[in-house]
Parts: C-alpha cells; sequence; structure tokens
C-alpha cells in the first residue's frame, strides 16, 4: 500500500513537471566589447607611467547580465538569452587599460606613492528603450579620479549615447562598445592633459 501510494506521488511529481522534465535550457548567447579600435600611431608617447586599478561598478554591473531598461528612469531588466563574456566592469577596465597604454607605460597598481593613479567608476553601461520599443541606445557613463600621492589632481565624469541599428540585445551591445571606445578615449585624453597641462 505504501509503494502504491509513493507510486502515484512519483507520477504527481513528474506531471507536475511537465514537458521540461529532463530538458537542459540552451546556453545563452555571449557578448563582448570585441577588439580594440585600431589606433594609427599613440597620441602622447611621453607620458609618465600611470597605475590604472580595478574599475568600481554597481551590483548590477559586476555581473555578467546585459541589462536594458524603458526610459533612463525605468527599472533595470536582465536579457533571459543573453549575457556579456565578462562583467562590464571587467570589459570596460580591460579597453581603458589598452586605450591608455597606447600613451604610455600603463600598469595594473602603484609602484610608488608619487605614481600617478587613474581610478575609475562605471556608472552607466545599459541599452535604454524608447517608451514605444522601437528605438533604443547605449548609454555608458564614466566617472575618474586622477591621484598622485593620495593627492586629488583631477576629477571627470563622462556620459556617451550611441544610437542601436536595430532595438534588439545585438544592437544594443554594439552601441555600447562603440560608446566604450568613446569614453575610453575621451578619459586618456583627459589623463594626457592632466598630467601635461600645456
Amino acid at each position: 500500500m505504501i509503494l502504491k501510494k509513493l507510486t502515484i506521488l512519483s507520477c504527481f511529481v513528474l506531471l507536475l513537471a511537465g514537458c521540461g522534465f529532463g530538458k537542459v535550457p540552451s546556453a545563452p548567447l555571449l557578448l563582448d566589447l570585441g577588439s580594440p579600435p585600431m589606433q594609427s600611431s599613440p597620441s602622447v608617447s611621453s607620458r609618465v607611467p600611470v597605475a590604472l586599478p580595478a574599475v568600481s561598478a554597481s551590483g548590477t554591473l559586476q555581473s555578467q547580465k546585459v541589462i536594458w531598461r524603458v526610459g533612463s528612469s525605468g527599472q533595470p531588466n536582465a536579457y533571459a538569452t543573453v549575457q556579456w563574456l565578462s562583467t562590464p566592469a571587467v570589459m570596460v577596465r580591460e579597453r581603458l587599460f589598452a586605450r591608455l597604454s597606447l600613451d604610455g607605460p600603463t600598469l595594473t597598481e602603484q609602484i610608488g606613492a608619487d605614481m600617478p593613479q587613474v581610478k575609475a567608476s562605471l556608472l552607466a553601461f545599459e541599452q535604454i528603450f524608447s517608451a514605444d520599443g522601437s528605438r533604443s541606445e547605449g548609454v555608458v557613463t564614466l566617472q575618474a579620479v586622477l591621484v598622485i600621492d593620495t593627492q586629488v589632481i583631477d576629477q571627470t565624469r563622462v556620459t556617451y549615447r550611441i544610437q542601436a541599428r536595430e532595438p534588439t540585445a545585438e544592437s544594443g551591445a554594439q552601441a555600447l562598445r562603440t560608446a566604450t571606445n568613446q569614453a575610453t578615449d575621451a578619459l586618456a585624453l583627459w589623463v594626457n592633459a592632466s598630467l601635461n597641462p600645456s
């Protein structure tokens, strides 16, 4: 009798599981920032060495979720079928490191207190849709502080918005790549200007 009841209970559980029982969900599509844009030559070859520690970011930007929202003040959402190859904070740091390296020696950490340090924070990295969902743009906001021996030399904040070709995750990722390239280029020029004032 007990065995019969257990068999009926097992069948009931399987029935609740439905057609999804035993199926393995498909792996999400992985997106990244692609290769850095081609540069013909370094813009400032005489820049002093700088250090670029890890880029700080809020919780959602420390995960691999691809974030989108409707309007700048809308609630953040994450795509279910796509994700970033790495976290936005890590990807943006890699791109900024590559860009800074074009202008002079760039290290992951300080060697000596008098070495300039670029402390960057990723404030926004998301796809924002229009109210009707027909258009979207990739938005990247970076804030940076230039520090030498605990003294703040300069600080800046840049935001770049790039229109996506289509209202899709893939087009949004492409727009974010372009926005990231523009933001990191602006920060590199700012570092050069701050360390080599005319």
